[in-house]
């Protein structure tokens, strides 16, 4: 009926009255995503906070830096964006490469590398690269994110464990190695809230229960309540490993610029592409829409640019937290703004318990994310049809885990394509 009466009034005076009909219109369209997209924005925020802190301390950045990442990233990507749906943050595909080049150049330099993978999607998105990216095997795809999984569990034996005070190397698998040749110093009491908290999870998504939602203020109640030493329960928080979590969108930029960020931009920029194409697509799927692939490769440029210059690292679309965003019910991108809005107030003001949250909490919350983005059937599929692909994508992950994800994304790759010459 609006609509109608509008028409009839730009049919009528169209010369003085289309400018500020125009912009009723838009107002008005603005406030109606508004009202069918506000539970779901605030239900990705729930999630997100716990999720992106796990996800920062994953790739050996700080807490806050996962969160300037989901507010910062989510919120241009919000604007700028061709999907109204994709979720832009922190995410595990990412983390280990952050986490060898953290240990390797120091995690004071992932901002850095986030402004450089910015460049390199807007110079792909410039020279329409992403038509080429999409030729990547997805044996490789499926390879990598095997190797990543398996990254980030074993990343989480020390806090798991309650390993403390031992050396750390460059290479992760040397830190696998030493963590392994340390388990007799295991604290049980660490071991009892891991193996407790990670069952939950899985009970809690058995019965379609949000359980990350669920799983971080009980994990905060305990830390608070062990740090008091009202339960006899001796546990590393996150106040213990990175000292008082302070609420900031905005951290201090060291601006440094070497040689190692050039092919690791690279590689970490193909990867944000390739993931965030891979859940628009799952996305449009499961809506039956259409995203806007350029403009979704401008948004996620622009993304990883503002976050890195506010002080957040890398981020590409989250799978989960985009399927979250579909399952709640949201039909337009400013779901994603709320999103990056809610996170930011909510930080604000309770950000600081989150200082509480046991180190074994976040393992198992990591453990929980690796164990699913394991597709399972992915391999039983290539096990049964395509062999040679199976063991391409085993390689894959053998030396995403035993070099780094940089080199089993682009020998896996390399393999493939010698792979498909030779079957000719």
């Amino acid at each position: 009926m609006q609509h109608e009466i509008l028409s009839s009034t730009l049919k009528k005076k169209p010369s003085k009255n289309v400018p500020l009909l125009l912009k009723y219109m838009e107002t008005f369209n603005v406030l109606s995503h508004l009202k069918h997209n506000w539970k779901s924005g605030l239900t990705v925020a729930l999630v997100s906070i716990p999720l992106s802190i796990s996800l920062a301390v994953a790739s050996q950045a700080t807490p806050i830096a996962g969160i300037i990442t989901a507010v910062w990233a989510g919120l241009v990507a919000s604007i700028f964006g061709g999907s109204n749906f994709n979720i832009i943050g922190p995410t595990g595909a990412l983390s280990g490469f952050l986490a060898t080049y953290a240990i390797t150049h120091g995690a004071c330099n992932l901002p850095m590398l986030a402004i450089v993978t910015g460049l390199f999607i807007l110079i792909a998105y410039k020279l329409k690269l992403e038509r080429y990216i999409a030729y990547v095997p997805m044996s490789v795809v499926h390879g990598f994110t095997l190797g990543v999984a398996l990254i980030i569990i074993l990343n989480q034996l020390n806090f798991a464990l309650g390993i403390t005070n031992i050396p750390l190397h460059e290479k992760f698998i040397q830190n696998v190695y030493e963590s392994c040749a340390h388990v007799s110093h295991f604290s049980g009491d660490t071991v009892l809230i891991f193996t407790l908290f990670l069952a939950a999870l899985f009970i809690f998504l058995r019965l379609n229960l949000p359980s990350i939602i669920i799983a971080a203020p009980f994990g905060i109640l305990v830390g608070y309540l062990a740090h008091h030493g009202t339960i006899p329960l001796h546990l590393a928080t996150l106040a213990t490993k990175f000292g008082e979590i302070k609420s900031q969108l905005i951290q201090p930029l060291t601006l440094c610029f070497d040689t190692s960020l050039v092919l690791t931009g690279i590689a970490v920029a193909s990867v944000a592409i390739l993931e965030t194409l891979i859940s628009a697509n799952i996305a449009d799927h499961m809506t039956k829409t259409r995203y806007n692939e350029r403009k979704e490769m401008l948004g996620l440029g622009l993304a990883n640019c503002v976050a890195g210059l506010c002080g957040g690292i890398p981020a590409t679309a989250a799978l989960a937290r985009t399927a979250l965003n579909v399952r709640s019910g949201a039909t337009h991108k400013i779901a994603q703004g709320i999103s990056s809005v809610a996170i930011a107030g909510i930080s604000l003001l309770f950000l600081r318990y989150f200082s509480y949250l046991p180190l074994a909490v976040i393992a198992a919350n990591l453990v929980f994310i690796a164990v699913r983005m394991i597709e399972h059937e992915h391999f039983v599929h290539l096990w049964h049809n395509e062999r040679k692909n199976f063991w391409l994508a085993l390689l894959v992950a053998s030396i995403c885990i035993f070099e780094d994800p940089i080199a089993g994304i682009f020998l896996g790759t390399a393999f493939s394509l010698l792979m498909q010459r030779y079957q000719r």
